[in-house]
């Protein structure tokens, strides 16, 4: 039989304080999953000023429907799927247009320099890496939000592709399909030296 991490079950404590009505603990849980989530949903809108009131939204509405989580289950991935609805919204209602995704950006939608490492690259290599992940970014901002959206859970959230079938209710056969489809046609849009 195997353990439960202590991840699952302080998560499950927590759980059971909010199913009880307890708010303090509810946020606790969701501050746990902030980073990840707001990753996420910055992925999937491509802007993190909308990806922020996105997050905000989706912890007011799994707040709402929290009688609906199944006791014993693991949240994040009922709450992902309540964040992803939300995203989708989000596109839907502002027919939002992606244009450089996984980049910072601030109110006015300037995009935010990177930070520099001190120990980095000399310029030369900086500027073909900066070009390089510009044209990925291009790239994914032209799929489709379902492409979008598995390629930045498997190679940015670093999710196996079990959680990602939990995350979005599907079969792991499906991930790795739709997986398959969405690298070929980022490849497609891909120059050469980068497919």
């Amino acid at each position: 039989m195997q353990a439960t991490a202590p991840t699952e079950t302080r998560d499950q404590a927590l759980l059971e304080q909010a199913l009880q009505g307890d708010r303090v603990a509810y946020g606790q849980l969701a501050d746990r999953y902030q980073a990840r989530s707001l990753a996420l949903a910055t992925g999937i809108l491509g802007n993190r000023d909308d990806a922020l009131e996105t997050l905000q939204e989706a912890y007011l509405k799994s707040w709402k429907a929290l009688s609906l989580f199944v006791p014993g289950k693991p949240f994040f991935p009922w709450f992902y799927r309540i964040l992803r609805n939300a995203c989708i919204q989000r596109i839907r209602r502002r027919k939002i247009r992606q244009t450089l995704p996984f980049q910072a950006k601030n109110s006015d939608g300037d995009t935010l320099p990177e930070p520099v490492d001190i120990a980095s690259p000399r310029p030369e290599e900086l500027l073909a890496q900066d070009e390089a992940s510009q044209l990925v970014a291009q790239a994914l901002s032209r799929l489709l939000t379902s492409d979008r959206e598995i390629l930045t859970l498997k190679h940015f959230d670093g999710l196996t592709y079990r959680e990602i079938a939990d995350s979005l209710g599907i079969p792991v056969g499906t991930v790795m399909s739709r997986m398959s489809t969405a690298r070929k046609r980022l490849r497609k849009l891909l120059p050469n030296n980068l497919a």
